[in-house]
C-alpha cells in the first residue's frame, strides 16, 4: 500500500498584499514566493490558499500560473490573485471624528466598488476550504500571520498553525507610545500570539528578541519557536545592467530604501571621511538600489552635508530581478550598513553571487554572513572608510576566500527544515477530539 503524501495547507495572502512594484524590494514576499516554489515543486499534497476578500472565507488556489511562470511579476498579482485589500484603521481618527467618519465611509465605498467591479476576483482563486485535516503555514506579513491563526481557531482549534515572524522592528525602533504604526503592529503581535500558534523565526536573534518583548509585554507565549534561517540562494536572471553607461571606478552596491534603519547615511558618512583625509581619492560610484521614493537622497541631504559626494550617488528604483543580477555580477563588492535586520536576505544573496561583502554587525546580520563577510559597527563612518579602502586594494584576494554555493543555503534547504520542524510538532488532527483530555492536551512550548 502506498504511503499517504504528507499534506500541508500554504497561505498565499501576503503576495496579493504587495505592493512593490519589484518582488525583490520586498524581502518577506520573496521569502514567501521562493519558498511556496519549492513546496510545490515537491512530491508532498499541498493546497495552496488565500484569503477571497469577497467573502472573508479562505481558498484554494492553481498555483501553476504563479509558481510556474518562472520568476513572478508583481504587476501580475492583482490579476492572479485580486487586487490589494486595506484595511481600515480607525485609530488613526481617535481625536477627529468627523474626519474618522468621512474616511471609513469612503473606505466602504472603495471596497464595495472593488467587489463590484470584479477588482478582488482573481484568476486563480478557486472554492473555500472544507474538510481542515492539515497543518497551516504562513510566511507572509504579520496582519496575513494573524488573520490566518484567527480563521483556524475559530473553525478547527486542533490544527496546527506555524507562521513566521520576520521581525520586530516596528516595535523596537519606535516609540510604542507616540507611535501609531508601533502600536498597530502590537496589536496584531498580541491578537496573533492570543490564537497561539506555533512560531517559526529566520534567525536566531529574531528568535531571543520576540520571546525578550513578549515577556517584557506579558503577552501570551506560543505554542513553539523554532528558528528556520532562510537562504543565501539568489535566483539569477538574463543580465540587464539598469544604467546606460557603468561608472568608469567601478561601484559599491548598497541595497534597500537608503533612510531609516538600512543606515546608508553611514557610507555617505564614510566617503566624505575618505575625501577629507585622503589625497586625491578614486573611488567607485555608490549604487543604490531598492524600494527607494523619489528625493530620498535630497531628504538625506537638507543641510547640504551630502553635497561633496552626491556625484558618487546613483538611485536605481525597484530593480528587476535581471537588474538585480547585473547589479551583483559587477559590483566590487555590497556594503550593508543596516542598523536592524530580522535576517538580511542581500548579504547572503551577495555571497551566493560572488561578491565581498562589508556588512553591519548589528542584529541578525552576523548569522548570515558568518565568517565570510567582513563587519563593521553601523555607527562608526571612520572604521567603514578605512574598510572600504582596504577593500579597493585587495579585493581580488577578498573573492578568492569567498564560499562555493555547496557551503550556502538553497532556498531547498528552507523548506526541508520548515518541512522537518512541521513534522516534529505537529500532532495529526484525526488524533484530537472534544474530550476533556484532548482539549488539556498541550504541545511542547520552548
Amino acid at each position: 500500500m502506498t504511503p499517504a503524501k504528507p499534506k500541508l495547507y500554504f497561505d498565499l495572502t501576503t503576495l496579493r498584499q504587495n505592493r512593490s512594484t519589484s518582488l525583490q524590494a520586498n524581502g518577506v514576499t520573496r521569502t514567501l514566493f521562493e519558498t511556496a516554489k519549492r513546496f510545490h515543486e515537491s512530491d508532498m499534497e499541498v493546497t495552496f490558499i488565500c484569503h477571497d476578500a469577497r467573502t472573508n472565507e479562505y481558498v484554494s488556489v492553481h498555483p501553476a500560473p504563479l509558481l510556474e511562470a518562472g520568476d513572478l511579476t508583481p504587476a501580475r498579482l492583482p490579476d492572479l490573485l485580486g487586487a490589494p485589500v486595506k484595511t481600515f484603521q480607525a485609530e488613526k481618527y481617535k481625536q477627529r471624528k468627523f474626519r474618522k467618519f468621512f474616511h471609513r465611509l469612503r473606505h466602504v465605498f472603495r471596497s464595495q466598488r472593488s467587489k463590484l467591479n470584479g477588482a478582488l476576483s482573481g484568476e486563480i482563486l478557486d472554492a473555500p476550504l472544507s474538510d481542515i485535516d492539515a497543518p497551516f503555514l504562513s510566511l507572509g506579513n504579520l496582519e496575513e500571520a494573524q488573520l490566518l491563526s484567527e480563521y483556524v481557531k475559530s473553525r478547527a482549534p486542533y490544527v496546527p498553525v506555524y507562521v513566521m515572524i520576520h521581525d520586530i522592528s516596528p516595535l523596537r525602533l519606535n516609540d510604542l507610545e507616540e507611535d501609531l504604526g508601533a502600536k498597530l503592529w502590537l496589536k496584531k503581535l498580541t491578537k496573533t500570539m492570543t490564537a497561539r500558534p506555533h512560531i517559526l523565526t529566520n534567525s536566531e536573534y529574531t528568535r531571543n528578541d520576540l520571546l525578550q518583548f513578549l515577556a517584557e509585554q506579558k503577552l501570551p507565549a506560543p505554542q513553539s519557536t523554532s528558528v528556520v534561517h532562510l537562504a543565501h540562494e539568489f535566483q539569477e536572471a538574463e543580465p540587464l545592467f539598469p544604467l546606460r553607461q557603468r561608472p568608469k571606478n567601478g561601484f559599491f552596491l548598497l541595497l534597500g530604501d537608503i533612510r531609516y534603519r538600512k543606515n546608508a547615511k553611514l557610507v555617505f558618512d564614510a566617503y566624505l571621511h575618505i575625501i577629507q583625509t585622503e589625497e586625491n581619492p578614486i573611488l567607485p560610484q555608490l549604487i543604490c538600489a531598492g524600494a527607494i521614493p523619489n528625493g530620498a537622497f535630497a531628504s538625506l541631504n537638507q543641510e547640504q552635508k551630502y553635497t561633496p559626494i552626491g556625484n558618487y550617488v546613483t538611485i536605481v528604483q525597484s530593480p528587476t530581478q535581471a537588474q538585480l543580477t547585473a547589479l551583483y555580477k559587477e559590483a566590487i563588492a555590497l556594503i550593508y550598513p543596516s542598523l536592524f535586520e530580522g535576517y538580511g536576505l542581500p548579504v547572503g544573496e551577495a555571497l551566493w553571487m560572488g561578491i565581498p561583502v562589508l556588512a553591519s554587525n548589528a542584529t541578525s546580520i552576523p548569522e548570515v554572513g558568518g565568517d565570510y563577510c567582513r563587519y563593521f559597527d553601523p555607527r562608526n563612518e571612520q572604521e567603514l572608510a578605512e574598510l572600504i579602502l582596504t577593500t579597493l586594494r585587495t579585493k581580488d584576494a577578498l573573492r578568492a576566500e569567498l564560499p562555493g554555493h555547496s557551503q550556502l543555503r538553497t532556498w531547498e534547504h528552507v523548506k526541508q527544515d520548515i518541512w522537518q520542524t512541521i513534522e516534529t510538532h505537529s500532532a495529526s488532527p484525526e488524533k484530537h477530539s472534544n474530550t476533556p483530555d484532548a482539549k488539556a492536551e498541550k504541545l511542547e512550548e520552548t
